[in-house]
């Protein structure tokens, strides 16, 4: 019955560190497809990484053009494969709010929207429903002032895994929806291998951009300089603009 005790103990030890565990690192084959409402299309290979300690996205591309892009704070740098920044512009893309975070912090499900105990957030659970596809939660602005700016977001969760997503405008029109399939688990982290993202403009036109993720690592301890990107310092003419 002693060593029964403790083989028990044992379990509950080896559960309570697996669950406290924090993933860092995110590393995959990365393929977006993209069909523009111009009626044209884009692909685009190669690896994408993050690390959540520096929250920085680092993709370097092999297709079609050999080059580097490294998301950081609210701007996007092109760098060629001379190290050369040959452009920069501000983006929308935050490092906290991409699959990649959310995956690795456990928050996926909810998208982040779930605030902290004592935190302020911008939205709140306005609706939860039980569908035949799953739960489906409605997350409203949080305060009146923020319904100037932001609209609902409807969210379906299947088997307690982030399936779809509708954002909405103030004015309650569809500006966009997310879709994320084939889900993985590795080492723990649920991470979708498959996102969907359409975007709509003010004329009602489609963008779809399909992002297909492979031989994903979680928490990779090599290849350091690449999750760690220095910025060059050299910048061409046409991004000094």
């Amino acid at each position: 019955m002693k060593k029964f005790g403790v083989f028990l103990c044992l379990i509950f030890i080896v559960n309570l560190s697996a669950s406290a565990q924090q993933f860092y690192r995110f590393k995959a084959d990365v393929s977006i497809k993209d069909k523009l409402a111009t009626g044209s299309y884009r692909l685009t290979m190669g690896q994408v990484y993050y690390d959540k300690i520096y929250k920085k996205i680092v993709y370097k591309l092999k297709f079609p053009n050999k080059e580097t892009i490294v998301v950081q704070d609210t701007t996007m740098f092109v760098i060629n494969d001379k190290n050369i920044i040959t452009n920069s512009n501000h983006t929308f893309l935050i490092p906290e709010f991409t699959a990649f975070h959310l995956a690795l912090t456990g928050k996926l499900s909810d998208y982040g929207l779930k605030p902290k105990s004592n935190e302020k957030s911008i939205y709140k659970i306005g609706k939860v429903e039980k569908t035949e596809k799953g739960i489906l939660t409605t997350w409203v602005p949080a305060e009146d002032a923020f319904k100037k700016t932001f609209g609902n977001i409807k969210m379906l969760n299947v088997n307690k895994r982030l399936d779809a997503m509708i954002f909405y405008n103030p004015a309650g029109k569809i500006i966009s929806q997310q879709y994320f399939k084939k889900y993985i688990n590795n080492k723990g982290v649920e991470f979708p291998t498959e996102i969907t993202m359409i975007s709509l403009n003010e004329k009602g036109e489609k963008n779809i951009q399909l992002t297909t993720y492979k031989n994903v690592v979680i928490d990779q301890n090599t290849e350091d300089e690449i999750y760690r990107y220095k910025l060059p310092l050299t910048k061409s003419v046409r991004s000094k603009k």
